[in-house]
């Protein structure tokens, strides 16, 4: 299998621009833009040890008869800060390989293998008759974009306190 670069930004929406937590001054802005996820996390007060942002990505893998609905959640911290410190930066979704990447295997894979497979990647794969499966275009690398769900979380001292959902898809 052949995995190339694709050079599309996605959009990114934001459900929630502002994230605060109650009982301390801490609070974070988020906004899209076109390079992504712009945010910026302020702690002008006191009484907490450290503030933080961190993005869950929640990818939902599928169903099984035996645990029902599958999901695979990872934690990317984006900020932490101090009393008295802020910070800004911007989070990009990891996009297709840098470089063409071929994936070689030992045995004879049939089609519904191969499509598997691919789907399991993340890849939108289209069955087309008599021409057969082709892969739907999709800048996104394995683990972001298609099935997964963002969330930015605010946390203070290691707890949430607020949280907004952000959406990451491709446009077409």
């Amino acid at each position: 299998m052949l995995f190339t670069p694709i050079d599309v930004n996605p959009r990114i929406d934001v459900l929630k621009p502002l994230l605060v937590a109650g009982e301390a001054s801490v609070s974070a802005s988020l906004s899209a833009g076109q390079e992504g996820l712009r945010y910026s996390l302020n702690a002008y007060g006191s009484g907490f040890r450290r503030g933080g942002l961190e993005l869950v990505k929640r990818i939902n893998t599928g169903t099984s008869l035996t645990h029902g609905l599958e999901r695979v959640t990872v934690k990317q911290k984006l900020a932490e800060v101090k009393p008295g410190e802020n910070t800004q930066s911007t989070w990009t979704p990891s996009r297709g390989p840098s470089e063409p990447m071929l994936v070689i295997m030992r045995s004879i894979l049939f089609l519904k293998d191969i499509t598997a497979i691919l789907q399991a990647l993340g890849c939108g794969v289209r069955n087309k008759p008599l021409l057969g499966p082709s892969i739907t275009p999709n800048p996104f690398t394995i683990g972001d974009g298609g099935p997964t769900e963002y969330r930015v979380r605010l946390t203070l001292n290691g707890r949430t306190v607020d949280e907004a959902e952000v959406k990451v898809f491709l446009v077409e």
